[in-house]
């Protein structure tokens, strides 16, 4: 499928919906990679020229910019917020939902190996610009922040920058997970890391709070 565009001409305006174009590039590049995304590719996605594509939004590294970006608003502020949320839901609770959820993906009804595409393009080496590599540490630091405020309702009184540390090193398994998930032949492979980081977590938690295991 493609998005209705109609040929652009000097002085007008394209007529297409940038959003929506933007949704299916960034579905392209969360898929494939930057490799594996070719601007042919998303011309017959999009069904936008290749100078409309240029004028609209610039090179393949523009492309792929606007792309994590659009996954970085969507998705991970989405999960940052989601983490940070007080819904009443046990904390170790709520973290072993997400350390559940790269096996979920792939091994759930409707499989869906593509893993994350921040944790993607962080493994993949594809921060190769200042602009995609500041968008790769804001979206880690994100999800630590989002991290540390959901362990802070699990230890309250255990110190700021020991959370931190516990949730950086929580954020940095997750990450690795999602990699992991793309290429893991069985899901037994995931959840016996996802019961060992919860374990770790309860003791680390109890450490730090000066609580007895």
């Amino acid at each position: 499928m493609t998005t209705s565009t109609q040929t652009l001409r000097p002085g007008r305006k394209p007529r297409f919906d940038r959003d929506a174009t933007v949704a299916r590039i960034a579905d392209l590049f969360w898929a494939r990679g930057y490799d594996g995304v070719s601007l042919s590719d998303v011309m017959a996605e999009t069904g936008l020229s290749k100078s409309s594509l240029y004028n609209s939004f610039g090179d393949k590294d523009d492309l792929f910019r606007i792309s994590l970006s659009h996954y970085h608003t969507q998705v991970v502020e989405a999960g940052a917020d989601w983490l940070a949320l007080d819904d009443g839901a046990d904390p170790l609770g709520k973290l072993d939902q997400l350390l559940s959820g790269p096996a979920d993906d792939v091994f759930g009804a409707d499989p869906d190996s593509r893993g994350c595409f921040l944790c993607n393009t962080s493994a993949d080496g594809f921060s190769h610009t200042p602009e995609v590599n500041d968008l790769v540490g804001q979206g880690f630091d994100a999800l630590t922040h989002g991290m540390t405020t959901l362990l802070r309702r699990a230890a309250p009184g255990a110190p700021s920058d020991a959370l931190t540390d516990l949730a950086a090193t929580l954020v940095t398994a997750y990450a690795g997970m999602r990699v992991r998930s793309r290429h893991a032949k069985t899901r037994p492979e995931l959840d016996s890391v996802r019961r060992t980081l919860i374990t770790m977590t309860r003791g680390q938690l109890a450490l730090i709070s000066g609580r007895q295991t």
